[in-house]
């Protein structure tokens, strides 16, 4: 895969006395985005979170429209790097990542607990599967609760506070757009990660 927002693979290599794979990778001059979350006091303003948001909808748009659609399972803070050269958002760790046939499956539950959507633990994924961990990031990057904390409610609104409660300088508009994204049921999330 090409893309500005994926590291480049340039070797890999199998180092038998130790039993280890190895990526040799392009270096990303950066930090991701839970170290930059920490060092600005666990709150990124919205206009960032932005701009970061619609650069992981183009990479997410990318590797969603490959055939198959690969579904990276994982998106979360740690994970997403900001290239201090370019300021763009790098996908990383694409460990768990999988091609998946829109007919297929049971595949593998694996995910980060509070970041992961509910049907990833019945073995059905799909790209909304990955915007809703999109919307558990913005949720985390904006509010500066870790959906971690509380993995199987937090996105329950009706018993737990929506994001402006939290973080009242949120707009209402991006209060939508997270909420959408963290719905329980995948077809009320965006179609896309275009129309994210």
């Amino acid at each position: 895969m090409e893309h500005p927002s994926i590291p480049t693979i340039y070797d890999y290599f199998f180092d038998l006395t130790r039993g280890r794979y190895y990526l040799v990778m392009k270096f990303i001059d950066g930090g991701d985005l839970a170290t930059y979350q920490r060092g600005a006091g666990g709150i990124i303003d919205e206009a960032t979170v932005t701009r970061w948001a619609l650069q992981i909808c183009e990479v997410l748009d990318y590797i969603h429209t490959q055939k198959p659609p690969l579904i990276y399972r994982d998106l979360k803070p740690a994970n997403l790097m900001v290239d201090a050269r370019t300021q763009r958002i790098m996908l990383v760790d694409f460990g768990i990542a999988r091609f998946v046939a829109p007919t297929q499956k049971g595949v593998t539950a694996v995910g980060t607990m509070g970041y992961a959507p509910p049907e990833l633990f019945a073995g059905n994924v799909g790209p909304a599967s990955d915007l809703y961990s999109l919307g558990a990031t913005m949720f985390h990057l904006l509010t500066g609760k870790d959906p971690q904390d509380n993995p199987l409610l937090i996105f329950d609104f009706a018993k737990n506070p929506k994001p402006r409660e939290i973080n009242p300088a949120i707009s209402a508009r991006m209060e939508q757009i997270i909420c959408r994204a963290v719905e329980h049921d995948a077809l009320r999330r965006y179609p896309s990660a275009r129309a994210f």
